[in-house]
Parts: structure tokens; C-alpha cells; sequence
């Protein structure tokens, strides 16, 4: 969500999957503060960094997406997050990390497919 969202809002100025995405880190982190302190208030730092720094330069990117590749870049971003779901509910079935350079090839599998 942070990677498909942040070049949405660079690309398209839509922001609603950042909010959403913000939403689900407010619940996670009040959590997770409760249980081990208000340092973890803190985790929203560099993840304001990394959302930011992918949506300013996501106006380099912005020829290269194309409505087919970011709707690739969407689909693979939800089988990524499916993957993190269902290792949560049944230990670590799927190694997600491995799976990260999905998110680049299918927005090369656009490129090449619309050419």
C-alpha cells in the first residue's frame, strides 16, 4: 500500500490509498504503544520518509506509468499484501520479501506488453 499509494498520489495527486494506509498504521501503532511504550509512536518517521520520497520522485516515473502498468503495480501489491495476511493467520508459509521484485516486473511486463 505504501509503494502503489505514494505513486498515486505523485502520479494521479490520488491520495485516498495513503489515507487508508494511514488509517490502518494509526490502529497499528496505538497497539502497539499500549503494549510496548511510546516509542513506537515514533516508527511514523521514517515511514513518512519513504512514502514521501517515493511520491516526489514518482514524477520521474511518470512516463513509464501507464494506466495498464500502474494497475499491474496494483495487482501485485495486493497478492504481496494477501501473502503478509495469510502468514500472519498461519505462520510463515510464504516468504514475502522474496517476492518484493514482483512490484518491478510487472510494471516492466506492462511496458513490454503495451509496446
Amino acid at each position: 500500500m505504501a509503494i502503489v499509494g505514494s505513486i498515486q498520489d505523485g502520479i494521479l495527486g490520488d491520495y485516498t490509498t495513503l489515507t487508508i494506509k494511514g488509517a490502518l498504521d494509526f490502529i497499528m501503532v496505538c497497539a502497539m504503544t499500549a503494549s510496548m511504550g511510546r516509542g513506537a509512536i515514533f516508527s511514523a518517521l521514517p515511514v513518512a520518509v519513504f512514502q514521501g520520497t517515493i511520491t516526489i520522485f514518482a514524477r520521474f516515473i511518470e512516463p513509464f506509468m501507464t494506466e495498464w502498468a500502474l494497475s499491474n503495480l496494483s495487482l501485485a501489491g495486493s497478492m504481496l499484501i494477501f501473502c503478509a495476511g495469510v502468514n500472519l493467520i498461519w505462520g510463515k508459509i510464504f516468504k514475502t520479501a522474496n517476492l518484493l521484485p514482483s512490484v518491478i516486473i510487472a510494471v516492466l511486463w506492462a511496458l513490454v506488453r503495451g509496446a
